[in-house]
């Protein structure tokens, strides 16, 4: 999955495929790493890299942004998916027409936030799913209805897989 990470003022480029097992390659701005990650507890990560281990606490704060603990160091970004992102770059939070909640990575719709016909504002969460032992609640890119849903929860999902369409 591609994903744009934002530092400060500096955008960067990062994609993460799974290997398989706790294994991850990791691609920052095309420097490859592999990571081998466990989730210890619910923010909790053990992350190797290399010849060290670490512990690593994830916590997501409002917004798309994260806080990350590593050996006493905050690191604080945002981090969104390139397909997100283009929508809210080309139209804005609040633009109108359409907009298709697509999954970012294969993984398992845990919880369903809205319902067909209801009402949702830009930045909404709208589906929780679960991909690489983490949840990801996804948003809605527009502020409109919730025309249709194309999953159920627990129903297993593609990377690109339509979730659902707000108009």
């Amino acid at each position: 999955m591609n994903y744009v990470a934002t530092i400060g003022e500096r955008e960067v480029r990062v994609t993460v495929e799974e290997l398989g097992g706790a294994n991850y390659k990791v691609a920052i701005d095309g420097h490859e790493h592999v990571v081998d990650a466990h989730r210890v507890m619910n923010r909790l990560w053990s992350v190797l890299y290399g010849y060290a281990s670490f512990e690593v606490d994830v916590n997501p704060v409002p917004g798309d942004e994260y806080e990350v603990l590593i050996d006493g160091d905050c690191h604080k970004f945002s981090l969104m998916n390139e397909q997100r992102r283009a929508m809210i770059r080309a139209g804005g939070k609040g633009a109108a027409g359409k907009a298709m909640v697509t999954s970012p990575m294969p993984g398992k719709v845990v919880k369903l936030l809205v319902a067909e016909g209801e009402e949702v504002r830009a930045d909404q969460g709208v589906v929780v799913v679960e991909a690489m032992k983490m949840e990801n609640e996804l948003k809605s890119a527009i502020g409109g209805k919730v025309k249709e849903i194309f999953v159920k929860e627990g129903e297993v999902v593609e990377s690109g897989a339509k979730l659902l369409l707000v108009e």
